[in-house]
């Protein structure tokens, strides 16, 4: 394998200087203006720990597996899957609309203790047990995401913890 002696350059914004080393940067322009997002550089040197950062709030359902609540990494917020129940995996009873409420408050807990907000939501993804739900979810989604943004939402079979509802989030910090 031969080392690279000069940069490679890919689309502007991709530097390979070997095949070790990827430096990204975010100096990109949409619609001929410069990014505002502040410019960012890692290589493969950096340790995964200055780069990916683990999230955790105890006010939210604690992770049932060998995952983190979030993950902080690049200026964005990845939550993984929130689940109507406390802390301790104790599911929601009611309707619908009250695990929705639940499911959104945690969400809103773990972006706080990520430094984001639900304000700062850019994607979100809601599996369903049941679509026949969506009606009454979407009414309690609109109350938390007043700000429309992009969402999927699917049906599944099975959940964990037998839950009705899931919800995973992509914010930014």
């Amino acid at each position: 394998m031969s080392l690279c002696r000069s940069p490679l350059r890919i689309g502007g914004s991709i530097s390979i200087f070997r095949p070790q080393t990827l430096r990204l940067t975010s100096n990109l322009r949409i619609h001929g203006q410069p990014s505002t997002y502040p410019r960012r550089t890692f290589s493969s040197s950096m340790p995964l720990r200055e780069i990916i950062q683990p999230v955790f709030s105890p006010e939210a359902v604690h992770p049932i597996g060998p995952y983190s609540q979030a993950i902080k990494a690049n200026g964005f917020v990845f939550l993984s899957g929130q689940l109507p129940a406390d802390p301790q995996g104790n599911l929601t009873e009611g309707t619908a609309a009250d695990k929705a409420h639940k499911m959104c408050q945690n969400a809103k807990t773990v972006l706080e203790a990520a430094g984001s907000s639900l304000d700062k939501v850019v994607k979100v993804t809601i599996y369903f047990r049941n679509m026949d739900d969506f009606k009454e979810v979407n009414e309690v989604y609109a109350e938390y995401f007043p700000h429309k943004p992009a969402r999927s939402a699917s049906e599944a079979t099975k959940l964990p913890l037998g839950a009705s509802l899931e919800m995973d989030i992509i914010a930014i910090q």
